[in-house]
């Protein structure tokens, strides 16, 4: 095994950071899960869940911390879309042999498509667009629940507390839904008010699952704020077969929800994710390898 190239896949989203380890042929060798690694969380714990995670991989291949240094890393992480968060990845100490970084978005569209053209679009708490044709590239939202990612759960979820909150003062409609999320905070804006100061875009899309269980029994409040996000992840999209993409994988927790509100035309470029992010990470890692050789 020592005189094997060894490659290391990370997947380094908001909640999670997901670790790959495989040989040169492709063979997985070792899986591993740590903490968020999205790179606004600070460089020194983003590499302390990164090689937490790539620890345990090698453990769980059957190696120990020493081969850290024979590890090829591709990572592909939250948050690198920003320019300054790139130079930093570039400057923080490392213990692998070789590293490269790209988005999360980036890697994942490399393993959806096994490093052909296409496209993906991930739907989850964030959302972001990714295309990859030829040497060409575009890069759509995925800048922040904050100031972006409309069709993204936080924001349906931030959206139904804002309706329910303007329903309770009769600024807009009661309905089952805006009941539902108003006895969330036993009914009492301030509750509204302190949950706000502290809550993170995980904690808004807690409250996106009953928007969908309410438009599904027919409530207009969950079918306008759902409508808002289908619309916004529309436009996306288009921009992204309007880039050439020949193919786009849905992707993220809220993909099926979103795929079967998409017109037809769209609906016909889906296809499934041929491999996942930490594939993508560690082709990077391997186109990188190459084009320095």
């Amino acid at each position: 095994m020592h005189n094997k190239r060894l490659y290391l896949g990370i997947d380094g989203g908001g909640t999670r950071c997901r670790a790959r380890i495989s040989n040169a042929a492709g063979d997985i060798l070792g899986e591993a899960v740590s903490g968020g690694a999205n790179t606004r969380l600070g460089m020194d714990h983003v590499f302390g869940e990164i090689v937490a995670a790539a620890s345990l991989a090698l453990e769980n291949a059957g190696m120990d911390d020493s081969r850290l240094g024979d590890l090829h890393a591709g990572l592909g992480l939250a948050g690198l879309s920003l320019e300054r968060e790139i130079k930093r990845a570039h400057a923080y100490p490392h213990p692998f042999a070789s590293i490269c970084f790209a988005t999360d978005a980036y890697t994942a569209c490399l393993g959806a498509h096994d490093g052909a053209d296409g496209a993906i679009m991930i739907v989850g708490t964030g959302t972001c667009g990714q295309a990859i044709v030829g040497a060409k590239e575009l890069a759509l939202a995925g800048w922040g629940f904050e100031i972006s990612d409309i069709g993204s759960g936080a924001r349906i979820g931030r959206a139904a507390i804002e309706i329910a909150l303007l329903a309770h003062e009769g600024l807009a409609d009661q309905t089952d839904l805006t009941q539902q999320i108003m006895g969330k905070f036993n009914h009492n804006p301030e509750e509204i008010v302190a949950f706000a100061e502290t809550a993170r875009p995980a904690d808004y899309g807690a409250f996106c699952p009953p928007v969908f269980d309410a438009d599904a029994n027919g409530d207009a409040t969950a079918h306008k704020i759902i409508d808002v996000a289908v619309q916004a992840n529309l436009r996306i999209l288009r921009k992204l077969t309007g880039f050439g993409a020949p193919r786009i994988a849905l992707m993220g927790g809220l993909a099926d929800q979103m795929a079967k509100r998409m017109p037809r035309d769209i609906v016909n470029q889906l296809v499934p994710a041929t491999h996942d992010a930490m594939h993508g990470a560690i082709l990077m890692a391997k186109q990188r390898e190459r084009t320095t050789a």
